[in-house]
């Protein structure tokens, strides 16, 4: 029975880090956080978009923030990159509605390029968005680190894989069933 445990332990801890790493090899570009926020309503004077970026951001001259306004109509912004942020800056603006940020980014770290988009919702008499602060730039510390939900992977597959062998190996049964017959 021993044995049977080491050896679900080992296959776990193997599967916990294969789901890690392939976390973190697909992940391109991932977004921290932005403001306006996906999903907010904002209003005051909004003429950018802000993102912070796990990964840092190459410049590249084909990079891209475009803003779609609620009429359907899609502009380019004019971007700046500062390592983990990028600023989307546009006419400030005037009509409420939804609007949707979208962006094509290179990521410094694999040189693969990355396409997401998010909504925020523009009310003028909302209050308006809390900018990202100036270390924005130096990332939040998140930058190739470990997530809290990972390390809850790589606790509850050994655990789970540990209690599956334990209730369902044979030899357990075996032994149950020959206690009952005495």
């Amino acid at each position: 029975m021993a044995l049977v445990v080491a050896i679900a332990i080992v296959l776990a801890l193997l599967l916990s880090l294969l789901a890690v790493f392939s976390d973190t090899a697909a992940a391109h570009a991932e977004m921290r956080r932005s403001a306006p926020n996906p999903g907010q309503v904002v209003g005051g004077m909004v003429d950018r978009v802000e993102m912070e970026f796990r990964e840092p951001i190459r410049p590249h001259q084909s990079n891209g923030v475009a803003l779609q306004y609620p009429d359907g109509t899609l502009t380019l912004t004019s971007i700046t990159i500062d390592r983990h942020l990028v600023r989307g800056s546009f006419d400030p603006l005037t009509e409420p509605g939804r609007y949707k940020v979208i962006w094509e980014l290179l990521d410094q770290s694999d040189g693969d390029w990355a396409t997401e988009e998010f909504e925020f919702t523009y009310d003028p008499a909302a209050a308006p968005p809390e900018w990202l602060p100036a270390s924005a730039a130096e990332g939040s510390g998140g930058g190739g680190g470990i997530s809290g939900g990972t390390v809850a992977l790589v606790v509850i597959i050994p655990i789970a894989v540990v209690l599956a062998a334990w209730v369902f190996w044979p030899g357990k049964r075996k032994s149950a069933q020959r206690k009952r017959r005495r």
